[in-house]
Formats: structure tokens, sequence, C-alpha cells
């Protein structure tokens, strides 16, 4: 894997934040309807397909073609043009709805038990698997580019967003008439600074489970050059206002717990550490992001926070071989509860 350090990772901090003064709970992906930076919770719009003769309901967040980005209101992704065809899955459109290939089953039951450690666990069991043909990253039949479409949800309801039998585990509300649905966030830092994402796929099981998010195999296939670094820090501190790492999620927050909108503001996350974000001033501006992150793992012990890609570089973190799919939704607010 790959990592960005030293005059390379000044020149993409720049270029990712622009000129521009930066608002508490700016968003970067356009289309977003809402953030709530209290339950840490975003709001997106909601789209319908089938998939094997079911229904299945979206989200679009990247394309990697700068005019299907504007058209969506979603990041412009050059980089997931890079991916490769075996981990991505054919769609094709009929009547304005994508067909796909392949989705998930969430109907299996997420289980995370932690070890005496914290991590990794004894027990991890993601919630949504997904089909050998299923990737979130789309080609469609005679349009241009890479679409980032994650599948969140199965059938045509009631939905489950307690259990999420139907619904990916980060999944806190759909509805169908207005096409919206909530999402629980993910929070991390990039360059000091509070942001936001989600994390609807990965390509480790153990992963999966950690993000609430769906276990996708075929990710494991993607190309080097479609993806950028996380930092992960495995054993941070572990205190309520500055914990951080895997250990500080599995023993001090309610990670075995499902997701829900009334325990949304007492989940918590690991904090990692983003290496780049989206240019806002310029977003359809061509750029080196992809949502799609190589996880590089510190594994040495750390009493304080790391908040900047630079920093955790420089301890020599290690590759873990698999990948997340993890769009960008807002910079947060320093100044919100959970940060």
């Amino acid at each position: 894997m790959k990592y960005f350090t030293g005059a390379l990772a000044a020149a993409l901090v720049s270029l990712s934040l622009g000129a521009h003064a930066r608002a508490a709970s700016e968003k970067i992906l356009p289309s977003t309807i809402s953030v709530n930076s209290t339950n840490h919770t975003a709001v997106l719009p909601l789209y319908r397909g089938s998939a094997h003769g079911e229904t299945v309901w979206y989200i679009v967040t990247d394309a990697s073609n700068a005019a299907t980005a504007r058209r969506l209101h979603v990041i412009y992704s050059p980089s997931l043009a890079n991916i490769g065809t075996a981990a991505t899955q054919s769609a094709r459109r009929i009547d304005g709805r994508l067909l796909f290939a392949g989705a998930p089953n969430f109907a299996p039951t997420r289980i995370f038990v932690p070890s005496a450690a914290g991590f990794p666990p004894s027990v991890a069991k993601p919630g949504g698997i997904a089909d050998a043909f299923y990737s979130p990253f789309v080609r469609v039949r005679g349009e241009r580019g890479i679409l980032n479409a994650p599948i969140v949800a199965t059938g045509n309801g009631p939905f489950d967003v307690v259990h999420h039998r139907n619904t990916e585990d980060r999944v806190l509300a759909i509805d169908t008439k207005t096409m919206r649905v909530t999402l629980t966030l993910a929070r991390g830092f990039f360059d000091g600074k509070p942001i936001y994402y989600i994390s609807p796929d990965a390509s480790n099981p153990v992963a999966a489970t950690v993000e609430r998010a769906t276990y996708v195999p075929r990710l494991a296939k993607a190309q080097i050059a479609a993806t950028i670094p996380i930092g992960v820090v495995a054993d941070g501190p572990t205190d309520a206002r500055n914990g951080q790492g895997l250990k500080y999620l599995t023993l001090h927050t309610p990670l075995r717990a499902d997701a829900t909108l009334a325990n949304a503001a007492r989940l918590s996350a690991p904090f990692n550490i983003l290496s780049l974000v989206p240019n806002v001033a310029h977003l359809y501006a061509s750029n080196a992001y992809s949502p799609l992150w190589g996880v590089q793992v510190l594994g040495a012990p750390q009493k304080t926070r790391i908040t900047s890609y630079d920093a955790f570089a420089a301890f020599s973190p290690k590759p873990a071989g698999f990948f997340v799919n993890c769009p960008v939704i807002a910079f947060g607010d320093s100044g919100s509860a959970g940060y």
C-alpha cells in the first residue's frame, strides 16, 4: 500500500482544502440533505432499483466522470476509473431505474464479541454479505464512468431499522415516499480537522462488522491505482473525550449494539485519519481523491490522538491488506459532542 508524506502530503492538503475558510459541518457531498452533528447522522437521497427480480434501494456518492458527477450532485472521483472490472459490477438502466447484477443479503445477524484485549475480536460476523456479483462500484451499460452506488436496503418494506434484517447496519431510517435515507456517520480527522464519512462496504469481514458495513469480497480485487490510504490506530487513548483506535472502540463504546435512531448519539468511531478529501472549492476539478481506501494500521500504542495523516505516516504503519468504501460527507464541527 502507498501513503502520502512530506511535500506531496502538504500539496494534497492544500489542494483538498482550497483557499476559502471552512464552515462548521460544511457539506462535501453536494447531494447531502442534512447532517446532524449531535446524533452524528446524515440524510441522503435514496434511489430505487432491482437485482435478481427484487427491489433494492441505493445511494450514489461518487462518479468517475465529471459530467455524471455534476448531473447527480455527487463527488467527482476520477481515480475510480482505475478500479478494474473485477472489482465492479454491471448494471443497466431500464425506465430510469438501475437493474443491478448483484446485491447484498442483509438477513444475517451482525455479531461482534471483543476479546479480553478488545481487538482482534473473539467473534466478528457481518450483518450484510454481498453475493458473488455485487460491488458498490457500478458500470452502467451505455453510460460513462463508474458510479459509487451502495445498496442500503432490499425489498418493499416494512424496513427493519432496529435489527437490520433487510437494511444495512448503518441505516437508521428509510422513507420511500420522500426518497430519503438516514445513516449513522463515521467520524475521523483530516489535516487536524474533524470529518464525517460513511463506510458502507469492506473487503474484509471483520472490518465490515466493525464498520457496520456490507462484506463485499469483490472489493479485494480492486487495483491500487483506484485507492488512497486511510490510517487506523490499533491501540490509542481510551478516555471518553479523546479516545481513538480499535481498542477504544471495542472496549469503551457500544460497538456490539445494533445502530438505531435511539442510540445514534452514543455510538462512537475509531477516529481514523484520512489522507485526502475532495477540494470543496473546486469539487469538479480533476483530483486524486477516491472513496476507496487502503487500510494502514499503526500497532504501536499511542497516548494521544493522531489527527493528521502526515503525523500518522511518521510512525511507519503497516498495510492491513484490505479495502473499505468510505465516501466523505461533510466536515465535522469540532465543538460538537463526541469530537
